[in-house]
């Protein structure tokens, strides 16, 4: 019954984008509850950063960020809810981040459109204080000599590109996920009816991953709470293909070409206010003999509204053969925070990079300070 159920789902959310437009639609769509929404991020920046490519680096900035979000959802009467999620961002012209629908009850999750997929949603990322390391939203705090900054270890094949999500409900603290998208070009802030997948839309190299074709990506996830101790555990794997004119400009470049593949671990642990996890993400880039490592880690403990402590991450390659050689960054933030208001936190951060690399002038250090306000609307 509920494998049926599950298809009649999926069809009815993929169906439901085709017939927007029609009368029906028009008559349930008053059974929706609209919900605006969003966040807001200002920040200073001073910093002391080592010239990059003989370019001075300006020891202050200012610095914003913010999203506005629109979603919608109604509840059936058995128990099912059905909606749509869709993202702008306020600095840069409004454009779409992210877009999609969705259903949720007893058979898990479904989802269709311009999102991440279950691997990255699943992903437990170390606990931060500050601004962040692992996946951050502000790395604009440091310039990194080598070109390599911080460290972001969810898988990222499927960067909103059109895709489909299945998650599993969680069992005995168990949740598995699965996503598919045929394209990667195909996602966020494109009108998503185009043909994709053809030789003209392919980007110059192929080295930045942005022309893979059948993409899979499988997920687990572990979330259990016992008295005061609370445990996060999670594994995701992604794999696609190039396309064909991408393996043409790939190995016209000299360059042996093979299947791309990622995979990331994490894990958390808490105890009252004090909260540690780590995380690893590897990916062979889609080519032979290269590899790249990311390693993320945080420790924080809340009290009384403060919350501190510190984070790291180190980005690597190996295998490169560029005329960057081998880069490898490492990154050290120790972040405080305080909850001033509901919704509104003041933040700070005391970031410090080392930047290396087998050409020595791409060496180099930097520390910056990030002090700003968080609100969430």
């Amino acid at each position: 019954m509920k494998k049926m159920l599950l298809a009649a789902t999926a069809a009815a959310v993929v169906g439901g984008v085709a017939v927007a437009g029609s009368p029906v639609q028009a008559q349930e769509a008053e059974g929706f509850q609209l919900q605006i929404g969003g966040f807001y991020n200002a920040l200073a920046i001073v910093r002391d950063n080592d010239d990059v490519g003989g370019d001075k680096i300006r020891s202050y900035d200012f610095n914003q960020r913010g999203r506005y979000t629109i979603q919608g959802s109604q509840t059936l009467d058995n128990g099912m809810t059905i909606g749509f999620h869709t993202q702008y961002e306020m600095q840069a012209g409004m454009n779409n981040n992210r877009s999609y629908v969705y259903a949720d009850g007893g058979f898990g999750r479904v989802q269709f459109g311009t999102m991440y997929s279950a691997p990255y949603l699943m992903h437990v990322s170390p606990p931060t204080a500050g601004w962040g390391i692992d996946d951050t939203g502000h790395s604009q705090g440091m310039v990194p000599t080598n070109g390599v900054g911080f460290a972001a270890t969810p898988t990222y094949y499927i960067n909103r590109s059109m895709n489909f999500t299945y998650m599993t409900p969680r069992f005995a603290g168990f949740q598995a996920g699965f996503t598919f998208a045929p394209d990667q070009r195909n996602r966020e802030n494109m009108n998503n009816r185009v043909a994709t997948n053809l030789s003209a839309q392919n980007r110059s190299a192929g080295l930045g991953l942005g022309d893979l074709q059948n993409i899979v990506g499988l997920s687990a996830n572990y979330q259990q709470s016992f008295d005061e101790v609370s445990v996060g555990l999670s594994a995701g794997f992604e794999t696609g293909e190039w396309n064909q004119g991408a393996k043409n400009i790939i190995q016209a470049a000299g360059i042996n070409d093979k299947r791309a593949w990622t995979y990331a671990l994490g894990g958390s642990v808490g105890f009252g206010g004090l909260n540690a996890g780590v995380a690893y993400n590897f990916d062979n880039n889609g080519i032979a003999s290269y590899r790249t490592h990311q390693v993320t880690a945080g420790l924080t403990y809340t009290v009384d509204g403060f919350t501190f402590g510190p984070s790291f991450g180190a980005n690597w390659s190996k295998g490169r053969n560029q005329a960057g050689g081998n880069p490898r960054s490492y990154i050290y933030d120790f972040g405080a925070r305080y909850a001033f208001a509901p919704g509104v936190n003041l933040v700070g951060s005391i970031q410090h990079g080392d930047f290396k690399s087998n050409i020595n002038a791409n060496d180099g250090k930097a520390t910056a300070g990030l002090f700003g306000v968080q609100m969430n609307f």
